[in-house]
């Protein structure tokens, strides 16, 4: 049985897209060591394009504090990045999903 990482390098796809999908599994991966815990079950990276992490936030509140630890936040999501990758994550951008406020 083959892992994802390895069917990964087998497909044809554009470096561009598979290093997309990489930081994506990544940040998604790490998640609950990254952000803090008391915001960890109301947010969640949502897609990656271009050394941009999107994530996902219930709110405006939640949005203006991510956004103020935005450093902190790359810094931890870059200690993950494998060193052939790096610099993988360079920028963050939040969107509000009102369906987060549902989950626990």
């Amino acid at each position: 049985m083959f892992s994802f990482k390895e069917i990964l390098k087998e497909l044809n796809l554009p470096p561009e897209v598979k290093k997309s999908i990489i930081a994506l599994e990544l940040a998604q991966k790490n998640w609950e060591k990254v952000i803090h815990p008391d915001f960890f079950k109301k947010t969640k990276p949502y897609s990656f394009n271009h050394g941009t992490l999107v994530i996902e936030v219930p709110n405006h509140y939640y949005l203006q504090i991510l956004s103020s630890q935005a450093l902190e936040i790359l810094e931890r999501l870059e200690s993950f990045a494998p060193s052939d990758l790096k610099p993988l994550f360079k920028n963050l951008k939040f969107i509000i999903n009102p369906s987060l406020e549902k989950e626990t």
